[in-house]
């Protein structure tokens, strides 16, 4: 070690350089040689004023520091005496430790804000408001269920008791022109009047979801009349 050199490295203050003595030194922090590491910290303050290099102040008093607690560790324990001996490199001990997990906190902080950074946030969106009248808003989907549920039993009681009924494939083109059939000549319907009772399930259910599905695509409106049956209108642009 009397041979070791201290690199010229920029650090954020004497407790940065003694970390790195220390650890360039492999000096254990819980049981410091004050000896070794004030030579190598002096001679890097005095590597320092060779260079002309401005020396802070900070440096200067950790400087007066080190000496101090190496003149204290010379002095022989006392034999007897009313309170425990006191470490005097506890204290330098302390601030060693403290420092040195602040260094690895911000280490672990500029790691996440570097991972953070290759990470792309899409900005939210803004949805345009839609002006919706209250006849649209009128009825809700748990209405229109309950109304099928009407439908489909009606349809379940218009049918002969212990009779073999053919399956029956009712597409969804066949639907679409079924409600189309029923605007030829108006432009509202009650739902009652989509069905006569006589309609097989398939075919209840198919109209059903076409239904929805031109609601939902703004090519037709329910609303709610009188009675608790609804209306079925359709729209234009």
């Amino acid at each position: 070690m009397d041979g070791y050199k201290v690199r010229l490295d920029v650090f954020e203050g004497p407790l940065d350089l003694l970390l790195h003595l220390i650890k360039e030194l492999e000096i254990d922090i819980y049981d410091i040689p004050m000896k070794v590491l004030t030579r190598q910290y002096m001679e890097y303050i005095e590597e320092m004023k060779e260079l002309e290099i401005n020396v802070a102040s900070e440096y200067l008093l950790m400087a007066s520091e080190l000496l101090k607690i190496k003149s204290h560790t010379l002095l022989p324990e006392p034999a007897y005496a009313e309170e425990p001996f006191e470490d005097p490199r506890e204290s330098l001990m302390e601030q060693l430790i403290e420092y040195q997990n602040f260094k690895q906190y911000a280490e672990q902080l500029s790691t996440m804000k570097q991972e953070s950074e290759r990470l792309y946030i899409k900005p939210p969106e803004e949805y345009e408001e839609v002006d919706v009248s209250e006849d649209e808003m009128d009825v809700s989907i748990s209405e229109l269920l309950v109304a099928y549920q009407k439908v489909r039993s009606r349809v379940a009681l218009g049918q002969p008791k212990n009779v073999v009924i053919n399956h029956e494939r009712y597409t969804r083109k066949m639907a679409e022109s079924f409600i189309d059939a029923h605007f030829t000549d108006r432009d509202s319907l009650a739902f009652h009047e989509l069905f006569n009772f006589n309609e097989s399930k398939s075919k209840v259910v198919a109209v059903f979801i076409v239904l929805l599905d031109y609601v939902k695509e703004g090519q037709m409106r329910i609303c709610r009349v009188q009675g608790g049956d609804y209306k079925i209108e359709r729209l234009f642009e």
